[in-house]
């Protein structure tokens, strides 16, 4: 019996063709997109703190301190010029010493500084400077007994007289440079975001 050929008996090997798929696109999530927070089932976000004021009460506080740090910067504005009216003739060793003028000076400035931090308004720095002028023109005049405080050969009481206004309008005008650097340095600090680059069509 003749055997059958080897070429007869195996198969053709089939070549397999490659299944083309489809390219399937990448989410890409937005660089810019806030990340959403997610709370666990179940979970409940956490509580306001009971410290925390509201809108109503914060505001009414707010009017509360502006209004007393305004009565103390005047209460201040007052009793300092007696001091200082008190003080004019002060003599040592048949000398006068300027201790009132060195304390308007250095005192006014800082109660007009103080005014105008508390209220965030010019016009609020007069009520300590008004009080602080009707105390030496006060003492300027002549008391019922006829005295005077400040006399014409006076000159420490004379020149505090002229000095405590201006040192007043420095103070209200450093206070008002202040408050209008501090919004430029906070924008110098965070520059503008530079536009996306252009891109060409096609």
């Amino acid at each position: 019996m003749a055997k059958r050929s080897k070429s007869a008996v195996e198969p053709a090997p089939v070549e397999a063709t490659p299944v083309e798929r489809e390219p399937v696109a990448a989410e890409v999530a937005p660089v810019d997109a806030a990340p959403a927070v997610l709370w666990p089932e179940g979970a409940e976000p956490p509580a306001r703190s009971r410290f925390a004021l509201s809108p109503q009460l914060s505001s009414t506080l707010d009017i509360v301190l502006t209004v007393v740090g305004l009565i103390v910067a005047t209460l201040l504005g007052a009793a300092l010029a007696v001091i200082e009216a008190v003080w004019s003739p002060l003599r040592v060793g048949g000398f006068r010493v300027p201790a009132s003028l060195v304390v308007a000076l250095v005192t006014n400035p800082l109660l007009g500084w103080f005014a105008y931090t508390v209220t965030k308004r010019r016009l609020a720095t007069l009520l300590p400077a008004a009080a602080w002028c009707v105390v030496w023109i006060m003492a300027a005049g002549r008391t019922s007994e006829g005295d005077m405080i400040i006399t014409e050969d006076n000159w420490v009481g004379l020149l505090t007289l002229f000095a405590g206004p201006l040192a007043f309008a420095v103070g209200i005008y450093i206070s008002n440079m202040r408050q209008r650097v501090a919004p430029t340095r906070a924008d110098a600090g965070n520059p503008a975001p530079e536009p996306p680059p252009l891109t060409r069509a096609g």
